[in-house]
């Protein structure tokens, strides 16, 4: 680990190739550590780009508790050179504002009203100076050692990247650890353990969670050029249609997407996150917030964006990676996040998908590889992947497809949601139907699971009831399910 070995050793030993600004940033990173280590020094080649400073944007609302502990933490374990804070408050009535105006190196933006996260992550963009990376940070993280560090090296992997995000204890997006620990002490001492080099730190993603989200300099103002940002006070880089916040970092990512640029969830970058600090207060009110801003989403793109960039982790779960290398070939792979699920557990593996849908597509080829014509798709594959697509007018053409594309002892997965049990309004096919057509071409089922239903209304759960009552307490998974995941293979 960065700082616990010798510089010259973790450099030369390392088993990726490092390009010449990860060069400079691990010497940099060494001088913070140096006490510990040896003054080896690797010579970087004279018209590198130096990276800029980054700026650290915190927005801060109360709990003031917890902004002591995220700043000193990045204190702790960040060089001071590396970094500028910058605090944006929103009307903070719990003395954190007070406490802030004592910090030396805090840059402390104090709204006399709650402009809403957006805004306030606006201002703290437009106060950074020129050039600086952004990294936004919720002030009820704890940053542990070398997390920067290794989100920096990610970022500048390669030009193609344009923003990184970090792993977490709490968070969403499939960016949360599997690991359980009940104490902060633990969680850091996982850290010590998890930021480290390793061979495959990256996964592609479709969006990043907010909460700890580095951005490249040069894609801010790509975005800025793009979109033609006039408001040169403060520039509109987080959309405040979604104010007070959610979603804003779903925009973002898409938005940086269409300017050509990768995300990429670093794997080796744990930052611990409370969760909930602000929002989750007022269950109620967050939940109405959540589907309004989801819907400005969608209204904003013309696609029902959110389903479409989740990962199905159901179906990757019935994947077997006990081969060296194997295919996946997805038809109808949205966004590409299943897709790049799968290459993030199974790096050898070899992922391709089909994305017919133009915006979804457009979106979709950053993050994993896609064509827009099933006329493209050539050869044999031992997975392929059918989340959600089939439906009557297509369920026979698309698995005799899928049939003609599979290997002899390969699988087909699928994917089906119960609307027909959950709702009066069926969509597409239900679980009856797809298992007659695929006994009808000689495919048999060899793996079945369900999702169970996580959310639904009042009316749906008593309706849901009255089913299962009705059917008996062994049809209660059938009737509880959200999804249906199964295999097919081959008679």
């Amino acid at each position: 680990m960065c700082g616990r070995i010798r510089f010259t050793d973790y450099f030369m030993q390392n088993k990726r190739k490092y390009n010449s600004i990860q060069k400079y940033i691990l010497q940099e990173n060494r001088k913070f550590h140096q006490s510990s280590m040896q003054h080896e020094r690797v010579d970087i080649e004279n018209n590198v780009n130096i990276p800029p400073r980054v700026a650290i944007v915190i927005v801060s609302y109360n709990h003031k508790q917890m902004m002591i502990e995220c700043i000193e933490s990045i204190r702790r374990n960040n060089a001071s050179d590396t970094y500028k804070l910058i605090v944006v408050d929103n009307a903070s009535d719990d003395g954190v504002v007070e406490w802030l105006e004592k910090q030396n190196d805090v840059l402390l933006i104090a709204n006399k009203e709650n402009k809403g996260f957006p805004y306030a992550c606006n201002q703290g963009i437009a106060a950074a100076d020129k050039g600086m990376d952004i990294f936004l940070l919720n002030n009820d993280t704890i940053v542990s050692k070398d997390a920067l560090f290794w989100l920096r090296m990610g970022l500048y992997e390669n030009e193609e990247i344009g923003a990184v995000g970090s792993v977490s204890n709490n968070v969403v997006n499939y960016q949360q650890v599997k690991e359980q620990y009940s104490t902060v002490r633990e969680w850091m001492d996982f850290a010590v353990r998890n930021n480290v080099e390793m061979e495959y730190p990256y996964e592609n993603k479709s969006w990043l969670v907010g909460f700890a989200m580095l951005i490249k300099r040069k894609a801010i103002d790509k975005l800025v050029d793009n979109e033609k940002i006039t408001n040169e006070k403060i520039p509109e880089i987080l959309d405040t249609r979604f104010s007070p916040g959610n979603y804003e970092d779903n925009d973002l990512s898409i938005r940086l997407i269409k300017c050509g640029y990768k995300l990429l969830l670093c794997k080796n970058s744990f930052i611990y996150h409370y969760g909930g600090s602000s929002f989750n207060k007022f269950p109620e009110k967050y939940t109405k917030l959540l589907l309004e801003n989801e819907k400005k989403l969608e209204l904003k793109y013309g696609i029902d964006y959110v389903p479409f960039s989740y990962v199905e982790s159901a179906l990757v779960d019935m994947i077997k990676g006990n081969r060296e290398s194997f295919s996946v070939l997805e038809f109808g792979c949205k966004l590409g996040a299943t897709l790049a699920r799968i290459q993030s557990i199974f790096p050898k593996a070899n992922i391709y998908g089909v994305e017919e849908n133009p915006k979804l597509y457009e979106l979709a080829r950053q993050v994993a590889p896609v064509t827009l014509s099933m006329n493209d798709i050539n050869g044999k594959w031992d997975y392929i992947i059918l989340d959600r697509v089939l439906s009557k007018d297509n369920a026979l053409e698309l698995l005799e497809k899928a049939i003609r594309h599979l290997k002899t002892d390969g699988g087909i997965l699928i994917s089906v949601d119960n609307t027909q049990c959950i709702r009066e309004n069926r969509k597409g096919m239900c679980l009856d139907e797809i298992l007659s057509v695929c006994n009808e071409i000689r495919l048999k089922v060899q793996d079945f699971n369900y999702k169970p239903i996580m959310m639904c209304s009042d009316d749906e759960k008593r309706k849901l009831d009255e089913k299962i009552a009705l059917n008996g307490i062994e049809s209660r998974p059938l009737y509880e399910a959200q999804r249906y995941i199964f295999m097919v293979e081959m008679c």
